[in-house]
């Protein structure tokens, strides 16, 4: 005879009966493995240990599983296992195009790029629909600039990217200037040596 809650809670505590020790049948949907449809197998792989508590991956671990399947490299995945280098994510869908699809299914060079959503302006967007020169890029790591980062996460004003190779000179270099700022590469490149 099954007792409702009210009379269950009148009986005195040795009168019940104990409680069944299987959860009811419809229990495990509400288990996660079951919410993301993971097959049981792979579900019991790395959920529960033999002492009953849930395993750990170490970092080294998590990041492995997170990288590319292809020999030697070390992408992090986009799509069935494989970085964009190797054949995940999508493909330009211009026909003999093998390139990776940026927007709306095309390349950059099919016009899959966005354009800068500032008027006049017909650069790619970096980020936030802006290209580079009008705020696109990453934000300077220094809380009172407001310029868009170089390298290391910071502007040029604040240490971000290359610094001329000459003795003594702290202006930006470039490699098309032979890692030289500007001033010297000119400097050098006029230079004419003479034979003695």
């Amino acid at each position: 005879m099954e007792l409702s809650d009210f009379d269950r809670a009148l009986q005195p505590p040795d009168a019940l009966e104990p409680e069944p020790a299987t959860p009811p049948p419809d229990e495990h949907k509400f288990a996660l493995p079951f919410i993301l449809n993971v097959p049981a197998a792979a579900a019991s792989v790395g959920a529960i240990s033999s002492s009953g508590s849930a395993t750990q991956l170490s970092k080294e671990e998590k990041k492995r599983r997170r990288t590319c399947k292809h020999e030697g490299c070390r992408n992090y995945i986009v799509h069935k296992g494989l970085c964009c280098r190797h054949g995940g994510g999508k493909k330009c869908t211009l026909e003999g195009c093998s390139t990776s699809a940026k927007h709306r299914g095309l390349c950059w060079k099919h016009g899959g790029s966005v354009k800068c959503r500032e008027h006049g302006c017909d650069k790619k967007a970096k980020a936030r629909g802006r290209c580079w020169a009008h705020g696109g890029g990453t934000k300077c790591r220094n809380s009172e600039c407001s310029k868009v980062a170089v390298s290391g996460g910071y502007c040029w004003a604040h240490g971000g990217g290359k610094r001329c190779g000459y003795d003594g000179c702290v202006k930006p270099a470039y490699e098309r200037t032979g890692n030289l700022c500007e001033m010297h590469f000119e400097q050098l490149s006029t230079v004419t040596y003479v034979e003695l």
